[in-house]
């Protein structure tokens, strides 16, 4: 049996390591590799000269790592869930609607996350057609 040189056993072991390191990362429906986006993200949400305190938790999905829940709560106490579809590193948010203390918006809008910062920008759309373009900036906790 020939004994296998020093040169052809760290080549071995550095593809084992690269091959594990490739299969951890998730996979989005496309076959892109996703960043993960789950965690606590503590920033603030800006609208024009406003801006207030929020926080955006996004729990684990096993089941589809490329869907996102967004479940955010602002310094001012109001709540609502967003869902987002994560590519990559960026994500994107289809319309949907979501009902924020008693007042329906259509909302839209993309973001990224780069290292442990989240970046997103809202446009929330009421029935009577005004248009709010907020925007989130994040750091996973």
């Amino acid at each position: 049996m020939k004994k296998l040189s020093a040169v052809k056993i760290s080549l071995i072991i550095t593809a084992i390591a690269l091959i594990a390191f490739a299969a951890s990362c998730s996979k989005s429906s496309s076959g892109i590799a996703t960043v993960s986006f789950y965690g606590t993200y503590i920033g603030s949400l800006t609208y024009q000269t406003f801006t207030e305190a929020d926080t955006i938790s996004i729990p684990p999905n096993p089941g589809n790592p490329s869907i996102i829940v967004m479940n955010t709560k602002t310094g001012l106490g109001s709540t609502y869930t967003i869902n987002g579809n994560v590519s990559g590193s960026s994500v994107t948010i289809a319309s949907q609607s979501i009902a924020i203390s008693g007042t329906t918006y259509t909302v839209t809008g993309s973001g990224f996350l780069s290292g442990s910062n989240l970046v997103i920008d809202y446009v929330f759309v009421s029935a009577n057609k005004t248009t709010y373009d907020w925007d989130f900036n994040g750091k996973k906790q």
